[in-house]
């Protein structure tokens, strides 16, 4: 989507939505200022943009009517009052808490954002309209970035040895989701767009995308990102031979194979090995397993362990319904969605998040193959860093799925729209 056609889309907007994709392009500004949560939460932008958001999103409910259910908003809403149940629980124990209202937002985050998507995505023009949103706010990323990296560090943290930047963002994940993000949008819009742009001009994006990319977990030293951005090129790569562009899937493997070939060892050395050297040696037998994924497996074992321990009913519907002080156990501090949404939801709450997955995931069949790419691209971002981050605790990450869930729920052949698209 170019800038007029973006500006002519936001123009077409109610101020009910248009709320939204603004938010996008502020999120990494805003997100910047976390700091000042340290002087008071009345003062920081992301707690402020928190309380405002759900307002925001009510406006929308009450103001127009939500589509006829699917399967996949019922297997959305199901996982949702599991998680609304957890919260109220959490209001009960301690309504007054300003600890408890800031985990009843983000515990309910994903829920009110997916569904004020819902009615906000109504077609592949709204889609592109977002995705452009995400892209445009990566520019402040990629400043900041190219500022911290030739200029002056504006914010490090020293881990394994290795000094990574991360900015005035409350941690380093942060940049690794914008990299995530820009690569995400910039190959769909390689395939998306195939039909408007020439090949060498949608390249242009892709190739510079990649290369600030490359510059971030350069700098960054994150595994879960390393992992993702690895993931997502074979991925790039597969697309491009399933829709007959073998010259650009050829072209990246040699490229690939040249940067190997020269800077393989280096980078290993430099910077892959301080990050899986603790793992190195649980395998060696030098260390514990416990070690493993630095320190990681060890959380999840002793988690896992309490867990079990607990009553049935607590079991099968999460730590809120101990009436107790249970947020170490559903933030971010389990370092995996899966079991902070064991210990939040129970084993209901994470059997439907799983069922609520295998629904979208399934109705890639009626999509474009374009959107079936950014749907599998999505997945996978989701997933893997699912492993040792908590995405879903994440605003902009959130922002981000769930529009291409939304998207991806919406009912009528998206096949043939996208066929016949003219944007």
């Amino acid at each position: 989507m170019t800038f007029t056609e973006w500006t002519a889309w936001l123009k077409d907007l109610p101020w009910a939505f248009k709320w939204f994709p603004v938010l996008v392009i502020l999120r990494p500004v805003i997100d910047n200022l976390y700091f000042l949560k340290e002087v008071s939460p009345v003062l920081s932008p992301p707690y402020i943009v928190g309380v405002l958001t759900p307002i925001l999103c009510i406006n929308a409910f009450v103001r127009y009517k939500f589509p006829k259910f699917n399967t996949a908003d019922k297997a959305f809403l199901y996982w949702s009052v599991a998680v609304i149940f957890g919260v109220l629980l959490l209001l009960f124990y301690d309504p007054f808490s300003l600890l408890t209202i800031e985990f009843v937002l983000k515990l309910s985050m994903p829920v009110y954002i997916y569904f004020f998507l819902r009615l906000f995505i109504t077609d592949l023009r709204d889609l592109h309209g977002v995705l452009q949103s995400f892209l445009f706010s990566t520019i402040f990323v990629a400043v900041l970035l190219v500022y911290e990296v030739f200029v002056n560090p504006i914010g490090i943290e020293e881990s394994r040895g290795m000094v990574r930047i991360q900015a005035s963002f409350g941690d380093v994940v942060s940049y690794g989701m914008y990299i995530t993000f820009s690569l995400i949008v910039a190959s769909y819009y390689f395939f998306a767009r195939q039909h408007l742009i020439t090949k060498n001009r949608r390249l242009i994006l892709v190739i510079a995308v990649t290369l600030l990319a490359l510059l971030g977990l350069a700098n960054i030293h994150h595994t879960a990102s390393y992992t993702v951005f690895v993931l997502l090129l074979l991925l790039f790569i597969l697309f491009n031979f399933r829709l007959q562009n073998r010259s650009v899937a050829i072209a990246i493997i040699f490229v690939a194979g040249v940067v190997i070939s020269f800077w393989g060892s280096q980078i290993i050395n430099e910077q892959i090995s301080p990050l899986v050297q603790t793992d190195i040696e649980v395998y060696s037998g030098v260390q514990d397993s416990d070690r493993l994924l630095h320190g990681r497996v060890g959380r999840w074992r002793m988690m896992l362990g309490k867990f079990s321990s607990e009553s049935v009913a607590i079991q099968f519907f999460g730590y809120p319904l101990k009436l107790d002080y249970v947020y170490q156990f559903i933030g971010i501090g389990s370092h995996n969605d899966f079991v902070r949404i064991l210990f939040s939801t129970g084993i209901v709450g994470l059997f439907l998040y799983l069922f609520l997955l295998v629904n979208f995931w399934m109705r890639r069949v009626f999509l474009g193959p374009a959107q079936r790419y950014l749907l599998t691209a999505s997945f996978t971002a989701l997933l893997f860093y699912s492993i040792s981050v908590t995405p879903t605790l994440y605003a902009p990450f959130m922002y981000f799925v769930l529009t291409v869930f939304a998207y991806v729920a919406l009912t009528g052949n998206k096949l043939t729209q996208w066929k016949n698209r003219a944007y």
